[in-house]
């Protein structure tokens, strides 16, 4: 499967877009969010019947038995609009999580530097700048001997979902704890009193997730 990315010079709002491509292609468009999703519930508000027009939402972000990564109980990306994050987990459009407990299992160590593509290209020039620091970023905030690369691995989870185990699962996201603003919920319970809403990655094939990294930016050199 491939992945087709659109370039939009346009002064419209960015919810206006989103409705506006998925209209233009009903249940054609995956919309894959790498932040926190404050656009995507915009144009859900915008046009409240773009939920059933989607074909998916793919969503990198929350846990689900993991620690946080802004908070000890909250990942980034539902922390900083935690009132979106639930208006798109409570809607009805067909979404998939990647949550930390996932992404969290790649690390690019170092060796990583040694499979960049050469500096004599547009990517490897690139990337030779901004990966050393990244590395040293990640040392010093949290102690890690290596990068994490958590959109990465969600584009991955859609161009390759072979690599990747889903299981449906009934999700919330907290938006007024004290302590826990931005955490995601699960039903877990036995029983469980909620109805699923989204498939949840919960296994990869990690060795398999970092060669199709690595590959795709030796194409990337290739190609510049």
């Amino acid at each position: 499967m491939g992945l087709q990315v659109a370039e939009l010079r346009t002064p419209h709002p960015s919810e206006k877009i989103l409705c506006d491509q998925v209209r233009a292609a009903p249940e054609a468009v995956t919309i894959i969010a790498l932040g926190p999703l404050t656009n995507i519930a915009r144009a859900f508000q915008r046009d409240p019947e773009l939920p059933s027009l989607v074909g998916s939402v793919v969503m990198v972000g929350g846990t689900v038995s993991g620690a946080g990564n802004i908070r000890p109980a909250a990942e980034f990306n539902m922390y900083c609009d935690p009132e979106s994050a639930r208006a798109v987990f409570r809607s009805r459009c067909t979404k998939t999580l990647i949550p930390l407990d996932v992404t969290n299992r790649v690390v690019l160590t170092f060796d990583f530097l040694n499979q960049l593509p050469p500096e004599t290209t547009r990517v490897g020039s690139l990337l030779r700048k901004i990966v050393p620091p990244a590395f040293r970023a990640f040392r010093q905030e949290s102690g890690l001997e290596g990068i994490h690369v958590h959109d990465s691995v969600a584009l991955l989870a859609v161009t390759c979902p072979d690599l990747f185990r889903t299981q449906e699962m009934a999700g919330d996201v907290e938006t007024k704890g004290e302590l826990t603003t931005g955490t995601t919920v699960f039903d877990r319970r036995r029983v469980p009193a909620w109805r699923c809403n989204m498939d949840v990655a919960v296994e990869m094939n990690v060795a398999k997730v970092v060669e199709k990294i690595v590959q795709s930016l030796a194409q990337a050199g290739k190609a510049t």
